[in-house]
């Protein structure tokens, strides 16, 4: 269990959350979501201690930063840095190996398998700046894969890709959660949360709401983040995805 804690962060000398308090359960598959500003990549940030908080705690239970794979926004990664899929994809296991020590074949085996499990095989020594955005996001998920966390952190993992990816990796997000692993993931389209996650954290810089989707992101909820406009299109008649974009 990750125990948040009266949690408040600054981020650009903004008020970026305040007084945060939730539970997230070994295991969930949990949407944070919430309008633009609120807090939800803030709140990544803090639980991998990237950010560090104004007030309040965040208590990792029985793991450690090491049980924890952080999926960041592609547009925060560099597609021109000259490396290769192979080279990107291997430098999940670094925090597990460090620098100095060579690839086992067992090694060498789960980043196959990993590149596989996202569709990329064959494409391990295509330079990273020649991939699609489809395929960038899937080379991310394959990095993660590596990593081989407990926890895993994803912000907005589906943005700006093609339906058929989505699908495709939404297929490995609910086999790392039937694994055992808890996901948690900032999700930009309401529709999709509704289509795919069970548990939602609404936040609109303080905690509207966490628990079953249907109840969190009900017309009350909704009004209250800042969703005026998509209140009367909540669980009751779910959302297309072009209103919930």
């Amino acid at each position: 269990m990750i125990l948040i804690d009266n949690l408040s962060v600054c981020y650009r000398n903004e008020l970026a959350l305040d007084c945060v308090s939730a539970k997230i359960e070994s295991g969930e598959l949990l949407a944070v979501v919430g309008p633009n500003g609120a807090g939800k990549s803030t709140l990544l940030k803090a639980i991998m201690n990237q950010l560090k908080p104004s007030d309040g705690a965040i208590f990792l239970g029985q793991h450690s930063l090491k049980d924890i794979a952080y999926l960041p926004q592609s547009s925060q990664i560099d597609k021109q840095f000259p490396i290769t899929v192979r080279e990107f994809v291997a430098a999940g296991a670094w925090r597990r190996l460090s620098f100095w020590r060579a690839f086992s074949h067992q090694e060498n085996s789960k980043m196959y398998q990993a590149l596989e499990t996202v569709g990329l095989l064959g494409m391990e020594e295509r330079q990273i700046s020649a991939l699609s955005g489809g395929q960038f996001q899937r080379m991310l998920f394959a990095r993660m894969l590596v990593q081989d966390a407990d926890v895993l952190l994803l912000d907005e993992p589906f943005n700006a890709i093609d339906v058929q990816t989505i699908e495709d990796l939404m297929q490995v997000i609910r086999s790392c959660q039937q694994a055992g692993k808890t996901v948690v993931a900032v999700i930009h389209d309401l529709a999709l949360v509704q289509r795919y996650f069970p548990q939602v954290m609404l936040v609109a810089t303080k905690m509207i709401a966490k628990g079953e989707a249907n109840e969190v992101l009900a017309s009350a909820n909704l009004i209250a983040a800042g969703y005026q406009h998509l209140a009367q299109n909540s669980m009751e008649q779910p959302l297309n995805k072009s209103q919930a974009a």
